[in-house]
């Protein structure tokens, strides 16, 4: 119900605005990052390989001082990429996640090429639980967190090249009766930059 609420509350806003609707699109490379797990008895690190992501977004403008604000809803979709530096005995974890959005941009000068600075915040969903595992023969369950991002990027009307600091959490609880760690909770913050190029329609 909270993730429904928030959804409905930014759609709400941005349709407030009563200003022309833009949609962007875009691709990006996700560089090397970090991830780090922990729960109530160990933590660690994990390096998590470049990958790619898709996003796209409905933004609605307003001026705003010498600029323009754009406000609006995003979702990406990213490639399922695999953690490194696992020990021995561990198998493969890919995973992909899936964060749905709110956007808030800031236009210097919308005229010509001009430097922006955006925030995100929204939700992380969890898409490939399947292959986010430790080891056989532990069964868990798997859920998404908050996420964020910030950046600033370049406009060239249509095209927009942009650099995002990323931040997606997600949780598991373990399931399996036979796992001295049964009903433990452990939780995910992975972090990586984005280099990200698109379209604004």
């Amino acid at each position: 119900m909270k993730k429904l609420m928030f959804i409905l509350a930014v759609a709400f806003l941005a349709v407030q605005l009563q200003a022309k609707l833009m949609v962007q699109l875009g691709a990006g490379i996700d560089l090397a990052g970090k991830q780090t797990f922990s729960n109530e008895t160990f933590g660690s690190d994990s390096d998590v390989n470049t990958g790619v992501s898709l996003f796209g977004e409905l933004l609605s403008a307003g001026e705003f001082l010498t600029g323009e604000m754009l406000f609006g809803l995003g979702m990406e979709y990213q490639v399922p990429r695999e953690l490194k530096n696992l020990s021995p005995d561990a198998h493969k974890r890919q995973y992909s996640y899936l964060p749905v959005y709110a956007t808030l941009k800031y236009v210097l000068l919308p005229v010509g090429i001009t430097p922006e600075a955006q925030v995100q915040f929204g939700y992380n969903f969890l898409v490939s639980e399947k292959n986010f595992e430790l080891d056989a023969s532990n069964n868990f369950t798997a859920n998404g967190g908050f996420y964020w991002a910030m950046g600033a990027g370049v406009d060239f009307k249509p095209f927009l090249v942009q650099l995002l600091y990323k931040s997606m959490q997600s949780s598991f609880e373990w399931n399996d009766v036979s796992a001295s760690v049964q009903g433990m909770e452990s939780n995910n913050v992975q972090s990586q930059l984005s280099l990200q190029v698109g379209v604004r329609l």
